[in-house]
């Protein structure tokens, strides 16, 4: 059901607040929930977007009197049908104190995301980070308490009497998160000079990542309680890191196996012989049987991507036969290829399908 956002709730103020108490609860929730101190954190950027809105509604007199005449009722009630949800929407905006909507004191901390690219070696074999990342940490001037020192303890907040809710005027009115406690429903009476009651700042932090080997793109790993850290007395938040892997110039990998294109000369071809091919701990020689054509497959058993306590896989490598832009010296080619050709017609064993096709003896 869609209703009216409760400015006076977001704001933190109650509904006959003067135009000064609004202007000081707007300046201090837009600089707590900047974007600019909170890069990224889109629930930040939704929550300055809303004080900011209801400021502009509550800052005119003209726009605060026409939302104070349609706040109390929900938006479009009598124009949906009557269903399940929207029954219980409304027996949930009248009766919701009833069932109480108490907010625990203390407030865990959120997580923090952190996206870690590494090469498909250190991925794959396995490899330890340090990340260094700009993230809340507890505040060394209050201990992460939010308090100044020999200050009083957090109250209950006065504007929703620790509900972290408030419910606008009307019957048929809805709840709100408070704005002048969050939502903890705890406000500071003497907060930290230094954090202004968050009990954390934002600060340089590092930490050292192990991935395990066979770690693939996209895994997420989470290393407990290194998030942000929590208010009035709740946990601190994980540290979940994202990993990336960057695309090697000459290997893929698809699942246990690495896959890669041996490129060789046609003299290389022919011939025969062992050849390096790139491997994810480096240069490895490859035998290459007498005649290999472009499209034929060989394995480098034990050079595939090794899992924790069990076996590697293998590295398949397929066979591509380089042939040049020889244009410039066409002559030259030609020459060689028609006294190849010589040789071979004087020995027609050399050549036992063409001869057979051709109908030769």
């Amino acid at each position: 059901m869609a209703q009216h956002q409760d400015h006076y709730a977001v704001l933190g103020v109650a509904s006959g607040a003067t135009l000064d108490e609004i202007k000081r609860s707007y300046r201090r929730l837009a600089l707590a929930n900047h974007p600019d101190r909170h890069p990224g954190d889109v629930e930040a950027e939704e929550r300055f977007r809303a004080v900011s809105t209801a400021y502009a509604v509550l800052s005119d007199p003209v726009q605060r009197a026409k939302y104070d005449a349609q706040r109390h009722l929900p938006v479009g009630l009598f124009d949906q049908p009557v269903t399940m949800q929207t029954a219980r929407d409304l027996l949930s905006a009248v009766v919701g104190d009833v069932f109480g909507r108490q907010r625990r004191e203390r407030r865990r901390g959120r997580d923090v995301r952190y996206t870690l690219t590494v090469d498909l070696a250190e991925a794959a074999l396995g490899s330890e980070h340090e990340i260094q990342f700009e993230a809340l940490g507890p505040c060394a001037s209050c201990g992460g308490t939010g308090a100044k020192p020999a200050g009083r303890p957090p109250t209950t907040c006065p504007l929703c009497h620790g509900r972290g809710e408030v419910k606008g005027e009307g019957f048929l009115a809805r709840h709100t998160t408070c704005g002048r406690c969050a939502g903890t429903g705890m406000i500071q009476l003497d907060p930290c000079e230094t954090c202004r009651g968050r009990g954390a700042r934002r600060e340089q932090r590092s930490f050292k990542v192990r991935l395990p080997p066979g770690t693939e793109g996209g895994a997420e790993k989470v290393i407990q309680n290194h998030g942000e850290p929590g208010q009035f007395g709740g946990g601190p938040g994980n540290l979940r890191v994202t990993v990336s892997v960057r695309p090697h110039a000459w290997l893929r990998r698809e699942g246990q196996d690495i896959h890669c294109d041996l490129f060789v000369s046609p003299l290389e071809a022919a011939r025969g012989g062992k050849v390096p091919v790139p491997t994810l701990t480096g240069s490895a020689l490859l035998e290459l049987p007498p005649g290999v054509a472009t499209g034929a497959k060989l394995r480098l058993r034990g050079k595939g991507v090794p899992s924790e306590g069990g076996r590697a896989g293998d590295q398949l490598v397929t066979v591509v036969v380089e042939t040049a832009n020889l244009s410039s010296r066409t002559g030259a080619v030609v020459a060689a290829l028609e006294g190849l050709e010589r040789a071979l017609q004087a020995e027609p064993q050399a050549l036992p399908k063409r001869a057979a096709q051709r109908g030769l003896k």
